[in-house]
């Protein structure tokens, strides 16, 4: 049928159809298209086997401990003095609850996801030093979901996922 279809092309364009020219053209167009067809089937299978995402599966009291643990150590080279580092609910206000209660769902995680959120409040010595201390997260299952600064002061706040 392919072969049919590459005939009429060619008879369209004016150019005669060559006969066994157009069925090897077919065949090729054949292999390529099985051969992508198992390529297909090989990504899926890859990536269907194991997660994409490194921080899969991982509880939200470790990635907690983990993005605290780098606010403290970037601090000092960044030229940031933190003056206040709080866990909250989602709306900002801190409690004093165990983190299993302040912990909410992430929406279409089917309940594997949950997050909490961090308000750091400090000064900063230098913008680059700021720049490079909200960037050091990135590595992490954190979001940076708010920021403000004001002369050497600033707020950020974070959100942290983990299962």
């Amino acid at each position: 049928m392919l072969a049919c279809c590459l005939a009429s092309l060619l008879a369209a364009r004016g150019q005669k159809p060559r006969a066994a020219s157009a069925e090897a053209d077919a065949h090729r167009v054949q292999a390529e298209a099985l051969a992508l067809d198992a390529l297909s089937a090989r990504v899926r299978a890859v990536a269907g086997s194991r997660s994409v995402d490194p921080h899969a599966g991982k509880p939200i009291e470790r990635a907690l401990a983990e993005a605290v643990s780098a606010a403290m150590e970037r601090r000092v080279n960044d030229a940031i003095t933190i003056e206040s580092l709080a866990v909250t609910t989602g709306g900002g206000v801190t409690r004093i609850s165990p983190l299993a209660e302040m912990a909410r769902p992430v929406p279409f995680s089917g309940g594997q996801l949950r997050a909490v959120s961090i308000r750091i409040k400090g000064a900063y010595g230098h913008y680059q030093g700021l720049r490079d201390f909200a960037s050091s997260f990135g590595s992490l299952p954190v979001a940076v979901t708010g920021f403000t600064a004001t002369g050497r002061s600033f707020e950020l706040t974070l959100t942290v996922f983990g299962g």
